[in-house]
């Protein structure tokens, strides 16, 4: 129950923004008792019920809000009608059983203690039975040969004019007219016997049926289920459903209107699944998904400064913190149509959450050319590990994508070791960059760039949660790690070749045609690439010869002198020299044309 506790915790915080529209907002928080809904007609009338006019709602107007029963919240085909707005199959009286329905529906609260004037005008409106003639005159709809709409679902929405002051004409921003509502539904379960509800500890009237919705990619899908009776929802453990959870009405409202409002505004979906990270008491905390953020435009250039800049982040974002703050993470996924799952469910402390997301960007990161030393997403991650190439751009099945992310989520909030299976296939896939091509050449060097940095991220990460080593980010000229030096040497091989190019000659070097297969023969791959270089070594002025053969004298010697030992596959390690000597390479020309 954890997390429906929390989500009645955050309404009972932000209680005051309910039924408020907020610009910023792609939603606003719907009070309890209400949905969000989108109208496609409205229709203005008098304070008498008589039709003034009517336009077609434009499809970039917000959602409205509208009141809803218990059972209209989650109808599917079964006719059961909304109290006030509602569908033109339920307005007209074509249909006698949804009609007679909307109409004792709506008469209800009119005739209550909890009726407003605007019902009044509506009710005897709809009562007149004129809104498909009305609606036909104003070109909104079409009507069939027997007289009906040819599209019964437009749901309509109400103006009343006329009503004086102090008065909201829309029927969906007056605050007066929800909190009525409010009171009839309240008042009307005065009558059901109270039980005890499981999320407040209270004895409150249960609720038979519970909302749909909290995830529109999930739309049909219920949290909250038991009416499958016949089959195994929860039959082999109780007798019904209510020995199973009861939860009151109004927890239940309260806990699907503030997930569905958090979902829409801070929800984010990869594939199939949505994850949502929130506080309780509406601060604002970082993503569990991105990185941690660093002020705009910061570059950090060497490790200190992006240790720094992460602190400073740090700060910041626990300075906004209230004492005790807490976070809530979740994911959400719909096995059926009609079930929604809790895939991952996490609480913790503001201030251990904040650490986690500052550990886990302290040592999953890397260089990354101008954008400087950067911590890679994990939808990236997921993207350049298990992602097909086509038509130049990393694309993964919407299944793997979901149950990979919610791994590599888990992974950074509970402190988990990084998936051996997710860095072996970045290195895997680093290892044949020359697959990875783009429709121009800039779009395929800035695929292999993003693929390396992310790999050597990854091979970083990996190796300090599972060995305790921490690599260095710059070139370690001390280093004697074998396969460190041969992936220093594949570099020095693919610069010497490239530095020979010019623009009008551009294509793909031996180093990197190789690649693949210096990773798994390194020794023998290499003395196909030193016969391969000599023309290429000739073509270079005597100052950059005699430079890298230098250097690739010294790699040479620090290399264990066992043929066996040397021809045996490279270890992920190779990459990080791969990356380094490249980036060594770069680093010596900016220095030389400044000097």
């Amino acid at each position: 129950m954890g997390l429906l506790q929390k989500a009645v915790e955050t309404y009972d915080a932000m209680a005051h923004r309910a039924g408020v529209m907020y610009e910023e907002e792609r939603e606003p928080l719907a009070p309890v008792f209400h949905i969000l809904a989108r109208a496609q007609i409205e229709i203005v009338l008098d304070q008498e019920g008589v039709f003034l006019s009517a336009r077609a709602v434009s499809k970039d107007e917000p959602k409205i809000i509208i009141p809803v029963t218990a059972e209209s919240a989650g109808r599917t085909s079964a006719p059961c009608a909304h109290p006030l707005c509602d569908q033109l199959g339920y307005l007209a009286p074509y249909d006698e059983k949804k009609h007679s329905l909307y109409l004792a529906t709506l008469a209800d609260q009119e005739s209550s203690p909890y009726t407003r004037p605007m019902l009044h005008a509506i009710l005897r409106y709809v009562q007149g039975g004129t809104i498909l003639a009305d609606l036909a005159a104003a070109g909104l709809i079409q009507l069939d040969q027997n007289g009906r709409p040819t599209d019964e679902k437009l749901m309509v929405r109400w103006v009343v004019n006329g009503l004086g002051e102090g008065y909201c004409g829309e029927c969906w921003r007056d605050q007066a007219l929800m909190g009525a509502f409010i009171d009839h539904t309240i008042a009307k379960q005065v009558k059901t016997a109270p039980a005890l509800c499981m999320i407040t500890g209270t004895m409150e009237p249960p609720a038979e049926q519970h909302p749909k919705g909290i995830v529109a990619l999930n739309g049909n899908a219920k949290l909250i289920s038991s009416n499958d009776s016949s089959g195994f929802t929860y039959r082999g453990r109780f007798d019904n459903a209510s020995q199973a959870v009861t939860v009151s009405y109004i927890a239940s409202q309260k806990a699907h209107c503030a997930l569905r409002w958090l979902v829409a505004n801070q929800g984010v979906s990869f594939g199939d699944r949505t994850f949502l990270c929130w506080n309780p008491q509406g601060v604002k905390v970082p993503s569990v998904h991105g990185p941690m953020g660093r002020t705009r435009g910061q570059r950090a250039a060497d490790p200190t400064q992006y240790r720094q800049q992460l602190l400073e982040a740090l700060s910041g974002w626990k300075e906004r913190l209230p004492p005790g703050a807490g976070v809530v993470i979740a994911a959400f996924d719909a096995a059926t149509t009609g079930r929604l799952a809790v895939t991952y469910y996490n609480e913790l402390l503001a201030s251990d959450f904040l650490d986690r997301l500052h550990d886990w960007e302290t040592s999953c990161c890397w260089e990354n050319g101008l954008y400087g030393i950067q911590s890679p997403s994990l939808f990236r991650i997921v993207d350049l590990a298990f992602g097909t190439l086509r038509s130049g751009k990393v694309e993964t099945d919407s299944r793997i994508l979901s149950q990979q992310m919610q791994r590599l989520i888990a992974c950074r909030i509970d402190q988990a070791l990084f998936p051996a299976d997710i860095e072996r296939n970045l290195v895997e896939h680093a290892s044949n960059l020359l697959l990875y091509t783009g429709p121009k050449p800039e779009d395929t060097r800035k695929l292999r760039d993003d693929l390396l940095f992310t790999a050597c991220a990854a091979v970083r990460k990996y190796h300090f949660d599972h060995f305790k080593e921490e690599w260095d980010m710059a070139l370690d000229l001390g280093c004697k790690d074998r396969s460190y030096l041969f992936g220093r040497l594949l570099a020095v091989a693919e610069i010497v070749e490239s530095s020979t190019y010019n623009k009008e000659n551009i294509r793909e070097t031996n180093a990197l045609r190789m690649q693949k297969a210096f990773a798994l023969r390194p020794m023998s791959t290499w003395r196909m690439l030193e016969e391969r270089l000599e023309p290429y070594y000739k073509q270079l002025n005597p100052g950059l010869r005699l430079y890298y053969r230098k250097i690739t004298e010294e790699i040479v010697d620090g290399l264990s002198p066992s043929a066996a030992e040397l021809n045996q596959k490279l270890d992920d390690i190779y990459l990080l020299g791969y990356y380094h000597q490249r980036s060594y390479r770069k680093e010596k020309t900016e220095s030389k044309t400044e000097g």
